[in-house]
């Protein structure tokens, strides 16, 4: 374990560290053992001060837009994705536009029920609007923009994607637009896009996620010009009995 904490030490030298209670779905199993909904850690709240972080690492920005992104499977970056989109766009009244980048498991994509009019596939081959390739959840301020519905894509798509042309009057239409992006070691997609949003959330499961592992991906960011603002270190477990915490 104390390999881990040095290298989150070393990758966070010029970022924020974020520390949530973090679980992943609605259970929230990160504890050691089953967890009553009375002692669940409150998301909404974490997800607000997720938000304050990603505000005050980008204070001169009015529009914001933020890359989510795990090395490995099952970090629980898409349940951090959906849960600050929804907070966000709920209690702080914001535009929010989640794109769901995350091609590594597609019958698992966050709100797969939502089904635009058009393929960002379709998009691309005919000059349609963009707003096309988007959904409305319900009558809320958050849309949702599933680019790879499938785990196969074109080099053209992946082209234009990657074009600022694309992402600049998203940003100029949303107040914060998070972007949902599969683990590293399955794909690069994330990393191929670090240069066109404002920054980069690292999420890092504890107790999974091998030190070495989450430094390569820090690497992986730099590399491509992202700019890293946090690191969410994901699912903790408390051994301590929560009345304990309480006391003091």
């Amino acid at each position: 374990m104390s390999n881990m904490y040095d290298a989150l030490e070393r990758a966070r030298r010029e970022a924020i560290v974020v520390e949530p209670s973090l679980g992943s779905g609605a259970a929230f199993e990160n504890r050691n053992g089953p967890t009553r909904e009375a002692e669940a850690p409150d998301m909404e709240h974490e997800m607000i001060a997720l938000y304050h972080v990603i505000t005050a690492s980008l204070p001169d920005d009015e529009h914001r837009s933020v890359l989510l992104l795990g090395s490995r499977t099952n970090e629980g970056t898409s349940t951090i994705a959906r849960e600050l989109a929804r907070t966000v766009s709920l209690r702080m009244e914001k535009n929010v536009l989640l794109v769901d980048l995350d091609r590594s498991r597609p019958d698992l994509h966050v709100y797969a029920h939502l089904k635009p009019d058009r393929s960002i596939d379709e998009v691309v081959k005919t000059g349609c609007s963009v707003d096309q390739a988007m959904c409305q959840v319900e009558d809320s301020s958050l849309y949702v923009m599933p680019l790879f519905p499938r785990t196969t894509v074109t080099s053209r798509m992946l082209e234009y994607v990657r074009r600022s042309a694309f992402w600049e009057p998203l940003k100029e239409r949303f107040d914060l637009i998070i972007v949902d992006s599969p683990p590293v070691t399955r794909f690069p997609d994330g990393p191929g896009i670090v240069s066109r949003v404002d920054g980069v959330i690292l999420v890092v499961e504890a107790e999974k996620t091998r030190w070495e592992v989450a430094l390569n991906t820090k690497e992986k960011i730099l590399q491509g010009g992202g700019k890293i603002l946090g690191i969410v270190f994901n699912k903790r477990r408390f051994y301590i009995p929560g009345w304990i915490y309480r006391r003091t």
